[in-house]
């Protein structure tokens, strides 16, 4: 079937694909508009900073919860069968101490271990943190 020239066209898809998108657009722009005014409105609260030349131990792990009777379901057996969970200590953590005028400017996960990058007078240095042990080493010093 050939269409002339003088003859319209049905666009009638066209004219719904455009509408389509015009509901799209002024979705996505709400989207954007809400987002902002969400995250201008919404409270930042910054991580607790060490004051230069102190040091900072972390707390330690709060208590845990240990059942002071058998649980129910224990009743029928003895209570010298009974024990409760042992929980062992958090091991012993040295504080981490900065000379004065350093600061903290980022932490990172490394495998086990926190790498902490830190700015002074000396320079930049990374400080590799295992957890676990609460032991620091110097992985690199830059000049300052």
């Amino acid at each position: 079937m050939n269409v002339s020239e003088n003859q319209p066209q049905n666009l009638r898809g066209l004219k719904a694909l455009v509408g389509i998108m015009g509901v799209l657009i002024i979705l996505g722009t709400t989207v954007v508009v809400g987002t902002i005014i969400h995250r201008l409105y919404t409270k930042f609260v910054a991580p607790p900073t060490v004051p230069t030349g102190q040091s900072f131990t972390p707390p330690p792990p709060g208590p845990v919860a240990v059942p002071a009777q058998p649980p129910a379901s224990a009743s029928t057996a003895p209570a010298s069968l009974y024990t409760a969970p042992t929980v062992a200590p958090p091991p012993p953590s040295a504080p981490l101490t900065l000379p004065p005028g350093t600061h903290i400017q980022a932490i990172a996960q490394a495998g086990a271990g926190l790498a902490i990058l830190t700015t002074g007078p000396s320079g930049q240095s990374v400080l590799l943190l295992d957890p676990a042990t609460g032991k620091t080493r110097t992985a690199i010093q830059s000049a300052p």
